[in-house]
Parts: C-alpha cells; structure tokens; sequence
C-alpha cells in the first residue's frame, strides 16, 4: 500500500509509549502479525504479562482512538485526517481488534532481563502505521528502561536480510556480535546478534542523549512512562 507520510510535528509525538496490559493483548498480536506474519508459534502476550523477566511495552494513540483526531500540520484544512485513513484501511482489510473508543495501539516492544543483560525479544509496528517514528520510539523507551533497570547492555537479534533494522541498531550503538544459524524457523535464515557497548558509560549515555535529541526534534516529543 502506498502511503503519502505526513511531515514530522516539531512539538508533540501523536503517540505515548506506557507497559501493555491485559486490554492491549489483542490488539498486540494483530500488530505481531502485521509486523511478523510468518511467525510461528505467535506471542503469548497473556503469559508474558505474568512472565517475571518479561516487560513489554506499547506505543498508544495519544487521543486514545477517537475518530475525530486533529489532522497533522502537513494535512490541507478539511482533508480527512491521515490517522482516520490509516486506520479506515485497517479496519476494511479484516475485522480489528481495535475498535473507536479504545486507546489504538500502533506498535510494541518486549524485553527480557536476564542478569545484567537486557534482551529485546521483538519490537513490532503495525503496517500501515510504519515510517512515522515509532519503532526508533519503541527502540529508545527499551534502551532507558534497560538504563533504569541497571542493565549493563542490550541484545537482541534480527535477520540478516532485514538491512532497514540492522541500521537502525547500528545507529543506537549496536554492533555485530555473531551469528544465529537457521534461527527463523519459517525460512531457516540465520539471525545476527547485535549487542551494545556498556549503556551506563558515559559514552553510551551522551550519544544516546543525542539520539533521543534528534528522533524529538524530528517527530515530537513522546511521553514515556516505563513502569
């Protein structure tokens, strides 16, 4: 589907990242199978929930679902707003599990603690919604709540053919660190494992620092809340 992407608001992000709880279970696995759809078994996002070394996160519409959402600075005055298009397409391509007065939940990510070591399992945003920032957003809120949590790096893998995330990651300070064989079990690809240098050295922190900088001056600022 082509998408005409709207221009960045240099104010307020237009979504809130905040921990998945019970009511985003449904609507999280539409967005893993938006963003995975090979993936096999899928998340058992109600078993995570209760999972002690689990933490997932959701990034939520911040007008909560409203179909009357304020068109973006980039949108002619009168046009239908572009959140309304988006959703409009999901909701005529299969029957949503979001429904108008819910909180709309576009993306996710989950991470795992294991001693010092933070590993992010998945980070997944819904098609149609994707090139609007989210997924750098998700990405930044795991990485400081790993910081908060005292983590002394983040891990995490991705397929060797998925270069748009690959450089993602790179440009958080991940770098290359082996090789998964036939990891993905719908095509045996191999998996790379990408990991950070310390996050709590000051280096990390003040690069970090301006990343976050930067993804703000170019999509808003988005109020996290980790815990």
């Amino acid at each position: 589907m082509s998408v005409s992407r709207q221009s960045p608001n240099p104010d307020t992000m237009s979504y809130a990242v905040r921990p998945m709880d019970e009511r985003d279970m449904a609507q999280s696995a539409e967005v893993e199978q938006d963003a995975f759809p090979t993936l096999f078994p899928p998340t058992a996002f109600r078993r995570e929930l209760r999972n002690k070394i689990a933490r997932y996160l959701v990034a939520n519409r911040k007008d909560e679902g409203k179909t009357n959402s304020a068109p973006a600075p980039s949108e002619s005055s009168g046009s239908t707003p572009l959140f309304n298009r988006l959703v409009s397409n999901i909701l005529r391509r299969r029957n949503s599990a979001w429904q108008p007065g819910q909180e709309f939940v576009a993306g996710f990510v989950g991470t795992w603690y294991m001693v010092d070591e933070a590993h992010i399992v998945a980070i997944g945003v819904r098609n149609e919604f994707r090139g609007f920032g989210i997924g750098e957003l998700m990405l930044i809120a795991a990485i400081e709540q790993a910081t908060q949590l005292e983590s002394r790096v983040v891990t995490l893998e991705v397929r060797v053919s998925n270069f748009v995330a690959q450089n993602l990651y790179k440009k958080f300070g991940f770098t290359e660190r082996g090789v998964r064989k036939s990891y993905y079990t719908d095509n045996r690809e191999d998996a790379l494992i990408m990991t950070t240098d310390t996050i709590q050295s000051p280096e990390f922190s003040c690069q970090f620092e301006e990343l976050v900088q930067a993804h703000q001056s170019r999509w808003g600022r988005a109020e996290r809340m980790l815990f």
